[in-house]
C-alpha cells in the first residue's frame, strides 16, 4: 500500500529506501497509538499547532495545502521528531522535510472517501504494513552487495523501534485537572497521559455524582507526566461534594476556590492537605465573586452601548442594564469606585429612552440576618444606585425605588453562589 510512496519519496528526496520506510512507519504508529488518542488525537494535535484546514485539505487524496518543515516541528515537537530520527537513522531536519513531504500524501491515502477512518479501521489497513514480520534469511547471496533480505529486515527492525518509542515516553507536561461543583453538576477538564488516566477519572466521577450529573473533556497528551495524584481520587470526589467547590491540579500543585465561605475553603484546604501531604502545595484559586463581577459588567457596557440612542425603548435598556452586578460590600450602601463605569453607562443609555418613561429599581438582599435590616438595607443600596444615576444626568423623576430585602430570591439561599445571586439591584419599567 505504502511501497510506491516510499519509492518515490526516497528518490525525489534523495534518502535511503530503508530509512524512508522506517520513517512511514514510525508516523503510522503515532498515528495507532491509543495512548495518544488513535489518529483523532494524531490530528487533533495537528490542529492545535494551528494546522486544521491544512491537514483536512488531504482528505480524499487532494493535493491540498503544502506542509512546511517548521509546521512539521511545531505540530509534532522535537521529542518526536528526535524519536523519528532515530528510528529512520535520519537527522531531525531531514525528518522535518521528509514528513512535511510524507505526511499529507500518507493521510491522503487514508482517507480516499475523504473520511478520517476510526483508529480500529486504521489498523485493520495497516497492521499488514507496520506489524509485517521479518522476512526469513534467504540463503542465496547476490554476487555483490548486501543480501536481498537485509534492508526489509532493517527496515522492520528500525520500526519496532518507533513502536516502541511511541507507546511510553517519558512526560515532560504536568497533568492537570480542574473540578466543579455548581450544586451537585460536576464540570471538568484538564490534560492526562493516557487513555486508560481519562477513563478513570471519567468513571470516578460518573459513580460518583450520577452519569448525568458529569460534563467535560480531558484531552490525552502522550507528553503528559504520569498522574501521581490519580491514587487519591476517591478522596479527592469525597470534598467535591461541597456544592459551589472549585479544584484545580496541576502537577503538584492544588488550588481550591469557588463560591464558599472562608471557613468552607479553609476546611477544603485542610482536607486536601491530609490527602495529598507534604509534597503538594496547597493554595487558593481567584475570588469567583470578583470574576463574576467583571465578565458582567464587560457584557452589560457591550450591551448598553448598542441600546444607547436616541429612540431606545426603556425595555431595551432595562434588559442591558440588568446584565450588570453592583456587588456592595457586606452590610453597605456604597457603591463600588471600580463599579461606577457601569453606572455612567447606564445613565448614558436611560438620558436616550423616550420622554415619560419611569424605571423602579429594586434592592435585594440575601436572608442572611434579621429581616427588617435586610429591607432598609435594600432599600438604601436603591437609593444610592438613584443618586448616582441622578448624578450622571439622569432625571430624577422617571427613578423609583424600593427595597424588596430577602422577599424575591432568584437562587437557593443554602450556598454561597445563591446567596451572590440574590443581593442584587434590579431594574424595571413601571410606565
Amino acid at each position: 500500500m505504502f511501497e510506491q510512496l516510499i519509492n518515490e519519496a526516497a528518490a525525489r528526496l534523495n534518502l535511503p529506501t530503508g530509512s524512508t520506510s522506517a520513517l512511514v512507519r514510525g508516523l503510522l504508529a503515532m498515528m495507532v497509538n491509543e495512548r495518544t488518542g488513535g489518529v483523532d488525537g494524531f490530528v487533533d494535535m495537528c490542529r492545535r499547532a494551528g494546522l486544521g484546514d491544512v491537514i483536512t485539505s488531504w482528505f480524499g487524496g487532494k493535493e491540498g495545502r503544502p506542509l512546511t518543515p517548521s509546521q512539521v516541528e511545531s505540530a509534532l515537537g522535537t521529542s518526536a521528531l528526535d524519536k523519528l530520527g532515530a528510528s529512520s537513522g535520519l537527522t531531525r531536519a531531514a525528518v522535518s522535510s521528509a514528513t512535511a513531504y510524507l505526511l499529507p500524501r500518507l493521510i491522503g491515502r487514508l482517507t480516499p472517501n475523504g473520511v478520517l477512518p476510526s483508529r480500529n479501521a486504521l489498523l485493520s489497513q495497516i497492521s499488514g504494513y507496520v506489524d509485517r514480520p521479518v522476512p526469513a534469511p534467504v540463503h542465496q547471496v547476490e554476487r555483490r552487495g548486501w543480501p536481498r533480505w537485509v534492508p526489509w529486515a532493517a527496515a522492520a527492525l528500525l520500526a519496532l523501534v518507533a513502536w516502541l518509542a511511541f507507546r511510553g515516553p517519558a512526560g515532560t507536561i504536568d497533568p492537570q485537572l480542574t473540578l466543579s461543583n455548581r450544586n451537585g453538576k460536576i464540570t471538568y477538564s484538564g490534560l492526562v497521559r493516557d487513555e486508560a488516566t481519562r477513563s478513570t477519572i471519567v468513571n470516578a466521577l460518573q459513580t460518583t455524582f450520577g452519569e448525568g450529573n458529569v460534563d467535560g473533556t480531558l484531552r490525552v497528551d502522550r507528553n503528559v507526566k504520569r498522574a501521581e495524584w490519580l491514587p487519591h481520587a476517591d478522596n479527592l470526589l469525597a470534598v467535591l461534594k461541597t456544592p459551589g467547590t472549585d479544584v484545580a491540579l496541576n502537577g503538584n500543585t492544588v488550588s481550591v476556590g469557588g463560591w464558599l465561605s472562608a471557613a468552607q475553603r479553609e476546611t477544603i484546604a485542610s482536607q486536601l492537605r491530609n490527602i495529598f501531604g507534604e509534597q503538594s502545595t496547597i493554595r487558593s484559586l481567584g475570588d469567583p465573586a470578583a470574576e463574576a463581577v467583571r465578565t458582567a459588567n464587560e457584557k452589560a457596557i457591550s450591551a448598553l452601548g448598542a441600546v444607547g440612542t436616541s429612540g431606545t425603548s426603556a425595555s431595551a435598556v432595562v434588559d442591558a442594564m440588568n446584565m450588570a452586578i453592583i456587588n456592595f460590600p457586606t452590610g453597605s450602601a456604597e457603591i463600588p469606585a471600580d463599579q461606577m463605569a457601569i453606572i455612567r453607562k447606564s445613565a448614558d443609555a436611560l438620558k436616550q429612552a423616550p420622554a415619560g418613561s419611569m424605571v423602579e429599581i429594586g434592592g435585594h438582599t440575601d436572608n442572611t440576618g434579621e429581616p427588617a435590616a435586610n429591607v432598609a438595607l435594600s432599600q438604601a443600596r436603591a437609593d444610592a444606585v438613584r443618586n448616582a444615576l441622578v448624578a450622571n444626568g439622569v432625571s430624577g423623576a422617571m427613578l423609583t425605588t424600593r427595597g424588596y430585602g430577602a422577599s424575591k430570591p432568584v437562587e437557593t439561599n443554602d450556598t454561597e453562589y445563591g446567596r451572590f445571586q440574590n443581593r442584587r439591584i434590579e431594574y424595571a419599567v413601571v410606565q
